[in-house]
């Protein structure tokens, strides 16, 4: 090893990494064969267009009661200009049908899941297997009629969904058994996925699923019957039929209920039409539900994907011990739909079930889940003066597998979130309720039905709510048992069973002997967008080759060292040296004020040594991940940072704080000047190792989990994580350390950077908006940046 350069230049540049796979062979890989669509697609695409100029034409064959049928006027014209215009305008739509079926390619093999589509901008997407999220299977009338089915792949939040149309049924339930099981990191085959149970015609269910709750269309319409928006319907036109027997004309009475009964009956209709022997059902992949009379539906929710549920009682369904279920489900966003009359996938688990079927759709929804025997608390009393209409009625509570919510008298409404998957907990605290004394959590999840609300509290009562609920967060998710794909990857080493060392959002590290760690990535070797082939790959090449010149540099502490890469099973896992020592975010609360004091100065020096680190080029940028992109300046780069990051947390963030809280930090980054040096850019102390020398002081003994938080940027930035980012540790004396941190950090570096205090506390706002997406960071960053 060579000792690292003095003072506060940057190390001597190092070779950018080796492209992602290496060299390639002469000729490339070869040419795979891609497939079409059914070539009945554009006929299916385009029957709507000929249905609607039938119904157009249709209604100007009615008389109109002029005394001069529209069939004269369309016949001045002439049937044969007529038919050609009908005709050219089928020929029109069917060549637009022929030309999107014609450039719609797909791969779907072993190896990768590729659609292409496009003939004037071509677009190309590959999606991992791993971030596959459901594969639904959609049957329109005229697509049933032939035999063809709809493919729609979700794999990610927003606006992710593939849509593959149209294919044959056979060859459709067929991907989509595949896919499903790739998803769920089976290394099953396409040609051994053809040997499955096929699916029946009518209800798109195989003998391997087990219907769990069968919905008949009694229920449905006596439902809609019983429901609230048809009560409500129903008294508007009592109402108006009272004011006319009063003036003396119910006719206008009878002249609305005419229109109400056709909207009623048209309801009705479309409510059994989509509903329609609706069927919930238990696969080896989680759940699915199928339904439809004309449209058929087939739906695939995996368990995981879950995110919370909502139960509702409009008050007319308790005298039969009736409820609706609906679900957050990760993925789906603003994608789905709770309109029980359409036939699109959507959130709902349960239209109309009894208390039966109820228990047993939550019992594999929410598994151990007990609901009446649920302690819920309520609100106080004076609550009544916000919520005078039903104050009563406002309930909150939890158990060791979730949170939970009640709310209403005609719709009561119960919400369920299981704690390992609340994203974050706030407490709001509007003008009325500081009044009363009284303040709200609010339950973070996925974009859905589910909106979890513990209302109107007394605000210690909130707090000790909010922040006890960020602890049994963390413990869930630590309890959570290894992802389906991470199984066979621990076969193969011997480590099933293991408890894990920890989890972030790229990878899950399992201890591996007393020198070596097994880390298994989360994304796949492939991604999802033309021209990103790297995902977890590319990260490990770069890591490797970034980690390898670390180690020429010895700076007082270790860096991380991939010993061994490689794939299995789908999975990206590296074996990497282990740095000796403990984490110090669990050794903080087990030591004494000195011995912490002393770590903690250690801590602060590293800190200030990761600049020392080479850089691969003497640019500002990200170093690690898919985007390892290059920035003229340090602030159009912080800048790029955070707007990538608001966009997640944009929603919640609007709430809770004032409009130019963020972009108040962008314009204070901007005016910032250094040279980049190498930012950790994760620097807390649950990434610093320590250790306990001969002497019995506490010495840190390396900085792991670089990663695509890792920057060619401004080496403060780890100085001011090491101060703000300590607020996140839980033990009573953290607030009194974290003061020590900021006095030692002035004390340590003030002198090269005068106004270190000021930038000190940009850069504790800028980590505030960068990590808030982080449940357990959130509250945190509202009151970071609130100050």
């Amino acid at each position: 090893m060579r000792p690292g350069p003095p003072g506060y230049d940057v190390p001597d540049c190092i070779a950018d990494p080796e492209p992602s796979g290496g060299p390639q062979p002469l000729g490339g890989r070869p040419v795979k064969e891609t497939a079409r669509p059914h070539p009945l697609t554009p006929l299916i695409r385009g029957w709507i267009v000929l249905l609607v100029i039938i119904f157009g034409v249709g209604r100007q064959l009615v008389p109109d009661g002029s005394g001069e049928s529209p069939v004269k006027n369309l016949l001045r014209l002439g049937i044969a200009w007529l038919l050609l215009i009908i005709f050219g305008i089928v020929v029109l739509a069917a060549g637009a049908g022929f030309m999107s079926w014609y450039f719609t390619r797909f791969v779907i093999d072993d190896e990768e899941l590729r659609i292409e589509t496009g003939w004037l901008a071509k677009r190309s997407r590959r999606i991992a297997f791993e971030r596959i999220q459901s594969v639904d299977i959609v049957q329109p009338l005229a697509a049933r009629i032939f035999g063809l089915v709809e493919l729609r792949i979700e794999a990610g939040a927003g606006d992710s969904r593939t849509v593959l149309r149209y294919l044959s049924r056979r060859e459709g339930t067929q991907i989509r058994d595949y896919l499903l099981a790739r998803a769920h990191g089976d290394r099953v085959t396409r040609a051994a996925s053809s040997t499955l149970p096929q699916a029946s015609a009518l209800t798109d269910l195989s003998e391997s699923e087990h219907p769990l709750v069968k919905i008949g269309p009694g229920r449905l319409i006596g439902g809609f019957v019983l429901s609230t928006e048809f009560g409500w319907t129903l008294l508007v036109w009592i109402v108006l039929f009272a004011v006319g027997a009063v003036i003396g004309q119910p006719v206008v009475g009878l002249a609305a209920l005419i229109p109400m009964i056709f909207a009623a009956f048209g309801l009705v209709s479309r409510r059994v039409a989509s509903q329609f022997n609706y069927t919930l059902a238990e696969s080896s992949r989680g759940l699915r539900i199928t339904r439809g009379l004309t449209n058929l539906t087939s739906q695939s929710l995996p368990l995981d994907r879950i995110q919370g549920v909502r139960i509702s009682q409009p008050i007319l369904w308790r005298r039969f011990g009736w409820s609706r279920v609906d679900i957050d489900v990760l993925g789906y966003g603003t994608a789905s739909n709770r309109n029980e009359n359409r036939s699109d996938v959507s959130s709902i688990l349960l239209p109309i079930a009894d208390a039966a079927q109820v228990r047993t759709a939550l019992s594999r929804v929410l598994p151990g889940l007990d609901l009446d025997r649920l302690e819920l608390h309520p609100s106080p009393r004076r609550a009544q003066v916000i919520r005078w209409f039903d104050g009563w009625t406002l309930r909150w509570g939890w158990n060791d597998s979730v949170i939970a919510s009640r709310h209403g008298w005609i719709d009561r409404t119960t919400d369920l979130v299981p704690h390992a998957k609340v994203q974050s907990v706030r407490i709001t605290r509007g003008p009325l309720q500081r009044w009363l004394q009284l303040a709200s959590v609010h339950v973070d999840t996925p974009r859905g039905p589910v909106t979890l609300v513990a209302n109107h509290l007394d605000p210690a009562a909130a707090r000790t709510l909010a922040l006890s609920e960020l602890d049994r967060a963390r413990a869930a998710r630590r309890r959570l048992p290894p992802g389906p794909g991470d199984i066979p990857v621990l076969e193969r080493f011997g480590l099933v069973g293991v408890t894990p060392l920890g989890a972030g959002g790229e990878s899950t590290v399992y201890p591996r002997g007393d020198d070596q760690v097994l880390r298994i990535y989360k994304g796949d070797h492939q991604g999802d967008h033309q021209g990103d082939h790297g995902g977890a790959t590319d990260l490990v090449q770069q890591l490797r080759s970034a980690y390898d010149a670390f180690g020429q540099y010895d700076l007082g502490f270790r860096t991380p060292l991939i010993v061994e890469s490689g794939e299995l099973f789908g999975r990206t896992y590296t074996i990497d040296r282990r740095i000796p020592g403990t984490s110090l975010s669990a050794w903080l609360p087990t030591a004494a004020r000195d011995q912490r004091r002393t770590a903690l100065f250690r801590y602060l020096q590293v800190a200030g040594r990761i600049r020392l680190l080479p850089l691969p080029a003497q640019d500002f940028g990200r170093l690690f991940g898919t985007d390892p992109r290059r920035f003229p300046t340090l602030g159009s780069l912080l800048e790029d940072q955070l707007r990538t990051a608001v966009r997640q947390t944009q929603q919640w963030l609007q709430k809770d704080l004032p409009a130019a809280a963020v972009e108040r930090v962008i314009e204070e980054v901007r005016q910032r000047r250094c040279r980049p040096a190498v930012v950790h850019g994760d620097y807390y102390p649950g990434n610093v190792f320590v250790d306990i020398a001969a002497d019995g002081s506490a010495v840190i003994t390396g900085v792991g989990d670089f990663s695509p938080h890792t920057l060619a940027a401004d080496p403060l930035m780890d100085i001011a994580g090491a101060v703000s980012l300590m607020g996140l540790e839980d033990y009573p004396e953290v607030a009194e350390d974290q003061a020590f941190v900021h006095q030692q950090a002035i004390a340590l570096y003030g002198n090269a950077e005068p106004d270190i205090d000021y930038w000190l506390d940009v850069y504790r706002r800028y980590y505030a908006i960068y990590y808030a997406a982080d449940p357990a960071v959130y509250p945190h960053s509202v009151a970071a940046l609130e100050r």
